[in-house]
């Protein structure tokens, strides 16, 4: 069976291609780098003006609306314009009283002589302190201005729907296609997405806000061999994850997220090629900003094998850690790695340079040139023993 045939890739596909059926803003255009903020934490958004607008103004005004409630956060730029002087990033910081779904806007000032709309996005303030439902929490907040109240089901209605999407389906793990010099694995490319599995307005995820961090993750990562006779798939990972994440806020050691579930990592081949792993896992996130606008981020994923019996002596090869590091601007070049040390000192190195060459949709999302490397052991789960050569690719991806 053709792979393009399975119902989880027309799925996988079908979220990859979603980015690129979004119609772009009139206006100003924001995003945020997750959907997910924790109350009274920072919060980072980044700004795209209209062309028609020459300077920056010194603060932009978040417009933040539940149940029919709104009140209005400022924000301030985190660095100098970038050089093509049309993207920055501001921060602010979260109103303590939030908690469930929240329609973000900006605010635009009359006067500016610009297209005074922004898009919306759907956020989910996580408040682990909060003991009242959202609507109830949202007034203990100053109220500079009321509109008609309406139900958050009313609401969550009217979002527009790359906010409705990028609430329920949202990125995961990167996903790109790329060519490389070498036969044998010489084409690789990876799905993913994550989807969040209880709706914060639900009545358990009231009862007990921390069950809107729970997500179903999958993400599946093929090789494939251009420069055969028949062009074979070498091997294909399949990795589905239950997972819950959480938004500690960033301040000193804390992390800025924390992740830990199961994960089952399989090749879905029979006999003597058949391969297969559970796991359970953390992966807290720290991430540093700096004063030219880049960043850096460390998201170790540590992890135990629950079951290994296709491949006993995995963590001989694997370990028990992914170094994940991410270093740069996330609307320029930025540099991601991904190291593994084996038990008995075997072990690769996988490293993605990427530039976007169109205007991204959202933090992560949009087209991006892709530069691959990888050397060592087990580039696919097939060949987890086995080292190869050092490949070096070259595509695009949809989400870095």
């Amino acid at each position: 069976m053709s792979i393009f045939h399975s119902p989880i890739c027309r799925w996988c596909l079908l979220v990859a291609l979603l980015p690129w059926a979004l119609p772009a803003a009139a206006g100003w255009l924001i995003a945020t780098d997750d959907e997910t903020a924790q109350a009274g934490g920072p919060l980072l958004v980044e700004a795209v003006k209209p062309a028609t607008l020459a300077d920056w103004p010194a603060t932009l005004t978040l417009r933040l609306t539940q149940a029919g409630i709104t009140q209005e956060v400022s924000l301030t730029p985190t660095a100098a314009p970038t050089t093509d002087n049309t993207r920055r990033t501001y921060r602010s910081t979260v109103p303590s009283g939030l908690s469930g779904m929240v329609r973000a806007e900006l605010v635009v000032p009359a006067h500016s002589g610009a297209a005074e709309t922004s898009n919306r996005l759907a956020l989910v303030i996580a408040n682990p302190s909060a003991t009242a439902t959202a609507s109830a929490a949202a007034p203990a907040a100053t109220v500079p201005s009321q509109v008609p109240a309406e139900s958050a089901t009313a609401m969550a209605e009217k979002l527009p729907s790359s906010a409705a999407d990028s609430f329920v389906f949202s990125p995961h793990e990167p996903m790109y296609f790329v060519l490389g010099n070498r036969g044998g694995n010489n084409a690789r490319f990876q799905l993913s997405f994550k989807y969040q599995i209880l709706d914060p307005q639900s009545y358990l995820a009231r009862f007990l806000p921390p069950l809107s961090g729970i997500y179903f993750g999958y993400t599946q990562t093929s090789s494939w061999d251009l420069a055969g006779n028949s062009q074979p798939f070498r091997d294909t990972s399949y990795r589905p994850s239950f997972f819950w994440q959480m938004e500690p806020g960033g301040s000193g050691m804390t992390p800025y997220q924390v992740r830990m579930g199961y994960e089952h990592e399989s090749n879905g081949k029979e006999g003597v090629d058949s391969r297969s792993i559970d796991t359970l896992f953390v992966r807290p996130v720290w991430r540093k900003e700096f004063a030219d606008g880049s960043a850096f981020a460390f998201m170790p994923k540590i992890y135990g094998y629950l079951s290994k019996d296709d491949n006993p002596d995995i963590q001989r090869y694997r370990g028990y850690v992914d170094w994940g590091f991410r270093y740069g601007h996330e609307d320029g070049w930025l540099l991601t790695s991904q190291l593994r040390r084996g038990t008995t000192n075997h072990g690769s190195a996988q490293f993605d340079l990427s530039v976007p060459f169109r205007t991204p949709v959202f933090t992560r999302v949009g087209g991006f040139l892709n530069f691959q490397i990888f050397s060592g052991y087990g580039e696919t789960l097939l060949d987890y023993n086995v080292k190869s050569q050092t490949q070096f690719r070259v595509g695009v991806s949809l989400v870095r």
